[in-house]
């Protein structure tokens, strides 16, 4: 049965948050942070159904709008930004009907993607999801990551109407935000609709709440991200428990009256303002801190000096105890190193054969109808082309007879004499000449 769910989320660098790693954990890539150095690596991802990035249809014949479609390229243009408040990039989650099938649901995420491009003039990167194995089987959902700024041929340009203020949006004749999520969720509940009807379904969805429908009763509150994850790995958190004992409270005095309702909700207001001033405070006593990714790549390089200069001492003893457990692993380990680094017999050749060249520059003459090779030779290729040049001086400085031929030849012995005493094959002129 279809539910109806759109969550807009805003990725900041000053609430830590990065675009990059956002986009690589979704489409299951490898991107690397060129602001940071990061490397966010997610490959290893098996539930991505579809992924695409989709430009503003005005574009779409426009190659020069191509670095726009390259997942790296276009989300390190969004980090290169040196605000520390930055937004980044802005997420809409999008919930997709189970009973639908798999082509259905990338048709219906590519028109509201496709939408959504066209009105904001942005990039948008859609990737849809199947439910992981852990979770409920009907858990497909699909991630719309918009970019806060307009693309254009020469790169990102001016801030997206959604990104500006409110006294930019009123200088240009727009409405308040309130008026652009409504849209969005207005949007989503007609395409989701139609695509319903299209595949023969009877259910529909609305994507206004209870009281515009007219229904009484309390609505289940969201638990967010950081408390569900935190909660997932080490049990029930405080913050969960009291979002749960609130819920509990409201349903209660529903029960009892409008009167009771009203005197909760005001006791509730009253705690929460409470609570914010307590927090405040906490944060204004509590020394400021940056986040780790508003920070530059030479902030973030004395912060790791800094660290290791505090913890160098149990680091190193660490580092000891290790190396006192796994002694005769890490001995053969660096023996094993050094035997694949031990040049071969190819390469000592060669590397006598450059240094001799180096020593004797006058007497590296070329010989007639010999010429050297204009590139860099492999070890191998240099070992055959110093063997083919002496055999071919040998020839020319040979003593010949009346004939015009040596008189003598050189013998097997002559070879292992000069050179080393690894075998080799006999080598002809058109060898050499096919080497060069």
């Amino acid at each position: 049965m279809a539910i109806y769910l759109l969550h807009v989320k805003a990725f900041s660098r000053a609430k830590g948050g990065r675009v990059t790693r956002a986009a690589a954990y979704r489409a299951g890539e490898r991107i690397r942070d060129e602001r940071t150095r990061e490397v966010y690596n997610f490959s290893d991802r098996d539930d991505i159904l579809h992924k695409e990035i989709f430009v503003p249809s005005e574009y779409s014949g426009d190659r020069t709008l191509d670095w726009a479609r390259d997942r790296s390229t276009l989300w390190n243009a969004a980090e290169q930004t040196d605000r520390r408040n930055a937004r980044l990039g802005r997420e809409l989650l999008i919930l997709l009907p189970p009973e639908m099938s798999p082509a259905q649901r990338t048709q219906l995420v590519q028109r509201f993607a496709r939408d959504l491009a066209d009105r904001y003039h942005s990039a948008v990167d859609a990737t849809i999801h199947l439910p992981r194995p852990t979770a409920d089987v009907r858990q497909h959902h699909a991630h719309l990551l918009m970019t806060c700024r307009e693309v254009t041929p020469q790169g990102l340009g001016p801030r997206t109407s959604l990104e500006l203020s409110c006294a930019e949006r009123h200088a240009a004749g727009l409405g308040p935000y309130k008026a652009d999520f409504i849209w969005a969720r207005e949007r989503w509940g007609e395409l989701l609709n139609e695509a319903l009807k299209t595949a023969g379904f009877t259910t529909r969805v609305d994507h206004r709440g209870a009281r515009a429908r007219g229904i009484d009763h309390e609505p289940v509150p969201l638990i967010p991200q950081k408390i569900l994850y935190m909660e997932r790995r080490s049990g029930p958190t405080q913050a969960g428990n009291d979002i749960r004992r609130r819920y509990r409270e409201r349903v209660e005095a529903r029960l009892k009256g409008p009167g009771e309702l009203e005197r909760t909700l005001k006791a509730q207001r009253a705690e929460n303002r409470q609570r914010i001033l307590q927090r405040s405070q906490q944060k204004e006593s509590a020394p400021s801190k940056v986040a780790w990714s508003a920070l530059t790549k030479e902030e973030i390089a004395e912060r790791r000096r800094a660290r290791y200069q505090a913890n160098k001492d149990r680091l190193n003893e660490k580092r000891r105890a290790y190396y006192q457990e796994n002694r005769e692993a890490l001995r053969e380990k660096k023996r094993e190193a050094r035997r694949l680094a031990r040049p071969t017999p190819e390469q000592r050749s060669a590397q006598r054969w450059l240094k001799w060249r180096q020593q004797h520059p006058e007497q590296v003459a070329e010989p007639p109808g010999v010429q050297t090779p204009s590139h860099t030779p492999t070890p191998n290729q240099a070992v055959r082309n110093w063997l083919a040049y002496k055999d071919a001086r040998e020839r020319l400085q040979a003593p010949r007879g009346p004939d015009n031929t040596p008189t003598q030849e050189r013998s097997t012995a002559s070879h292992s004499k000069n050179d080393d005493d690894s075998p080799r094959k006999p080598h002809r002129d058109r060898d050499y000449e096919h080497e060069l």
